[in-house]
């Protein structure tokens, strides 16, 4: 036996070294967080080992917590401090002694269709693995949010969405309890950024709404014009996963509203195909489920058919759901402006103005209405209410300044004038002109009166 070849077989008989998969890596750095609220009741989450001893997860999951801790396998640790971000629904929690490995930062995202995976504790469960596909990106503020087709069940917000490799892409957090193609994910980045802080997000605002706030959330994604190319798309599949759920009919009628303000190069009729179909949509969502936001945004849909008797049942069927509601009053004034019934007119917009006093475009449209019906001094001062809340508008000034040289009211006229020549040259020239012709009137009516 020549020397060393026992051990030349011991050598090629070894198994080769075991590989962990990227799913087994992206698994071993998500946690089960948990918090306590008061002496018995408890909430958790997921959250992600994304430095060490420091864990990201969403702001919602320990909101109002103490005695935070995160948990893997059998062993558990306590947080010594959690750091806010509520504007991202981000949370940082610091973990002395925590030894589960830090997740690996993924590229950020370039194109959807890439395949993906969300790890998370649905029901304190996991790491539980759900693959879908990256569906697209979304403004959410400043930032972004990525949108996926992966199944996140309750317990998932703040676990982690990473690509095939393994990698980090964002934080999951749940939007909706019924869409399965539109669940979001807070971007690394996002996470990265607020690490990289000193400071923390401070006290929760108010009127806060988290990331996973709900149908009301796509709404304000939605809102946003850099959303609407989007928006469409993810309507469409929410209806087609989902037929009998009124709030993805609501969405397909919101998100055709607003395929309508960019439409400017689609062919002749397109914006009104789409209004129309989005009619449609809002009829199908209210014969499920009749809410008075729907009512309202069926109202308006109507209003830019010019179909306004139809508009105004849509909003008084709104306000017969709730009295209150200012902006269906405000709404249902615009209607009546625009059919032309200005006294009924008022009466709606003071209403809505009553319940929501900041809106200015309330103001103007109240304050034309008092212009038709020959209340010029009212109009005026109505004016002065939008401008209070909209002092940057150009047309509102423009409009306020014509009504003023309407009235004689000409050395408050050219104070307007002097204003817009800052702020628009286009609109202040128009007003000088409306000065112009005045004065020839006046010039000329000065002359016939010299000759009696």
């Amino acid at each position: 036996m020549l020397p060393g070849w026992p051990l030349l077989l011991m050598l090629q008989s070894a198994p080769p070294p075991v590989m962990a998969s990227p799913q087994s890596r992206a698994q071993a750095s998500v946690l089960l967080v948990r918090g306590r609220k008061g002496k018995t009741r408890g909430q958790q989450g997921s959250g992600v080992v994304i430095a060490p001893n420091l864990v990201a997860t969403n702001a919602h999951v320990v909101e109002g917590t103490q005695e935070i801790t995160v948990r893997q396998g059998p062993r558990t640790w306590l947080s010594s401090e959690a750091r806010m971000d509520w504007s991202h629904d981000l949370c940082l929690l610091t973990v002395p002694g925590l030894t589960a490995p830090v997740a690996v930062l993924a590229p950020v995202p370039r194109e959807p269709g890439q395949t993906v995976m969300a790890i998370g504790f649905p029901g304190g469960r996991g790491p539980v693995v759900s693959r879908g596909r990256l569906r697209g990106h979304w403004h959410y503020g400043d930032s972004r949010l990525f949108q996926s087709d992966t199944a996140i069940l309750p317990g998932s917000s703040g676990g982690g969405l990473f690509d095939d490799q393994g990698r980090l892409l964002g934080l999951t957090t749940r939007i909706l309890t019924s869409g399965p193609r539109l669940t979001f994910s807070v971007p690394a980045a996002a996470v990265q950024a607020m690490a990289q802080r000193s400071d923390g997000g401070g006290d929760r605002p108010s009127d806060w709404v988290p990331v996973g706030g709900g149908p009301d959330l796509l709404e304000r994604l939605a809102a946003d014009p850099r959303n609407w190319p989007a928006w469409e798309i993810a309507a469409r599949q929410w209806v087609l996963d989902l037929p009998q759920d009124e709030d993805a009919w609501r969405a397909l009628g919101l998100a055709l509203d607003a395929s309508t303000r960019i439409s400017t190069g689609a062919p002749p009729g397109a914006a009104a195909e789409a209004l129309a179909e989005g009619v449609e949509a809002y009829r199908q969502s209210l014969s499920l489920r009749r809410e008075a936001k729907t009512w309202n945004n069926l109202g308006v849909s109507l209003d830019l058919l010019n179909r306004y008797d139809e508009a105004e049942r849509a909003f008084k069927e709104a306000l017969a759901m709730e009295p209150d509601y200012g902006l269906a009053w405000l709404n249902l004034g615009s209607t009546r402006l625009n059919a032309g019934r200005h006294a009924a007119a008022v009466e709606a917009l003071e209403k809505g103005l009553s319940l929501r006093p900041d809106e200015a475009s309330g103001w103007a449209r109240l304050a034309h209405c008092q212009r038709r019906l020959g209340q010029r001094e009212a109009a005026a001062a109505t004016m002065q209410i939008a401008l209070r809340y909209r002092p940057l508008s150009a047309e509102g000034w423009l409009d306020f300044g014509l009504l003023l040289v309407d009235m004689a009211r000409l050395t408050e006229a050219r104070e307007v004038h002097g204003r817009l020549v800052a702020m628009d040259p286009e609109r202040a020239a128009r007003l000088q002109a409306s000065l112009n012709r005045d004065r020839v009137i006046h010039a000329g009516a000065g002359g016939k009166k010299r000759r009696r």
